[in-house]
């Protein structure tokens, strides 16, 4: 058998829980997750336990998001290693609840009209690889509404899309090498107490904790 294979078995299947309105839906894709033999099927009090949570409703309200963030709350622990996510399936969502719920961890929106849950399925399994799902008219909502904040809220502002600004890129950067702020200071031709500020500032604006949670946010983000 090749390594592949091995490594394909060794990988456990994702943990599942399954969230509905009604009992009649969420008995049967229970039952169709059951046969699939792909996910874990936890109980619907689990949500801490699960790698991902299905949510189905009707359309997408108040109610609905409310129910996540619930979720949410109930499956806040401090050993827990990752944030929540959900896949929802329902008939339509708004752009402003489609944001809301990708605060709340969403990963993945199937259409509920199209009643496949080979999709459902393929949402979860791609989240459990840390990727996402959604129709190409959410996905072009997404692009639409971060170019418009981009041009309309952070250029005018000099700042980027991850929070920071030009300046503050550079003093972080040279943190990162092992520079201390006198060093960063000569560097870029500040005083140091120009630089303090800019990282007080910057520390205050993102609400982290010191410099050092200002560098490992600014690596993640990806702008150093």
């Amino acid at each position: 058998m090749s390594s592949h294979a091995n490594k394909e078995r060794s990988v456990p299947p994702p943990a599942l829980t399954v969230v509905a309105s009604d009992a009649i839906t969420r008995d049967g894709v229970c039952s169709w997750f059951r046969a699939s033999g792909l996910v874990r099927l936890l109980p619907p009090g689990a949500v801490a336990d699960a790698d991902v949570t299905v949510l189905f409703a009707h359309q997408v309200a108040e109610d609905t998001l409310a129910t996540m963030r619930q979720l949410v709350k109930q499956a806040a622990k401090p050993a827990m290693k990752s944030a929540m996510k959900f896949v929802l399936v329902a008939d339509r969502i708004s752009e402003v609840e489609l944001m809301r719920a990708i605060r709340y961890g969403l990963v993945g929106f199937v259409p509920r009209s199209q009643g496949c849950m080979d999709q459902v399925l393929q949402a979860v399994l791609r989240s459990r690889e840390g990727g996402v799902q959604f129709p190409d008219v959410l996905v072009k909502s997404l692009i639409d509404r971060m170019r418009s904040l981009q041009e309309d809220v952070l250029e005018p502002n000099g700042l980027n899309v991850a929070g920071f600004k030009d300046r503050e890129i550079e003093v972080l950067k040279l943190l990162a090498e092992g520079m201390d702020t006198a060093a960063v200071a000569r560097q870029l031709d500040y005083s140091q107490r120009t630089v303090k500020n800019i990282l007080a500032g910057l520390v205050f604006r993102l609400g982290l904790r010191n410099r050092t949670q200002a560098i490992v946010y600014a690596m993640r983000a990806g702008v150093i």
